[in-house]
């Protein structure tokens, strides 16, 4: 499937998003069943990806979580990236699986780290979901591991946000960290050190 033959899919489907139907026991938008079928088809990598990544969009938003974490997991089975493994950590914790979604948040920071690109990307996934716990020794480990990531050598990374900062207050977490968050926010640049 070619660029525009995946477009054409995503037009086909969109109508079909509020539509539920029965998928293994499950209810799912019918917009899922149709892209799981496409993904059966398919052989190209880059477009299986973009369709998991669409059916598990399609689960999230129609509250369907339970298969919004089979698809999330077997998509990180799949393609083993950090990508898909912040989207396998995100999904368990939208589906009440807290503990779990920060444990895939920590493996997907260390694959980051390893991999030497979208550290950044990683650890905000980990404080995020880290608030999630409501727990302040946890959100604040977290936070550690965010601001030690911010010294690791990298090839490719996207800018350092901070729009956990707020959460993260509202919880009680370390003042020095939330400052140094609120100093992200204002200047906005790929952060490699803390400071």
């Amino acid at each position: 499937m070619d660029s525009s033959e995946y477009i054409a899919l995503i037009k086909t489907v969109e109508p079909h998003r509020n539509e539920l139907v029965d998928l293994d026991g499950e209810l799912v938008p019918k917009s899922v069943v149709m892209l799981m079928s496409a993904l059966a088809a398919e052989q190209d990598r880059t477009v299986r990806f973009q369709i998991y990544t669409t059916a598990i969009l399609h689960c999230s938003s129609a509250d369907r979580k339970v298969v919004a974490v089979k698809l999330a997991h077997a998509q990180y089975q799949e393609f083993h990236d950090i990508v898909s493994l912040v989207a396998y950590s995100d999904a368990l914790a939208e589906n009440g699986e807290v503990e779990a979604g920060v444990s895939r948040a920590k493996e997907a920071l260390e694959l980051a780290i390893q991999q030497q690109t979208v550290v950044n990307y990683a650890a905000e996934n980990l404080v995020r979901q880290a608030i999630k716990t409501r727990s302040v020794e946890v959100v604040n480990e977290a936070l550690d591991e965010l601001a030690d990531s911010t010294n690791v050598p990298r090839e490719g990374d996207c800018a350092l946000e901070a729009d956990w900062v707020d959460a993260a207050e509202a919880l009680g977490a370390d003042p020095e960290m939330i400052s140094w968050g609120r100093k992200i926010a204002e200047r906005r640049p790929i952060v490699t050190r803390r400071g």
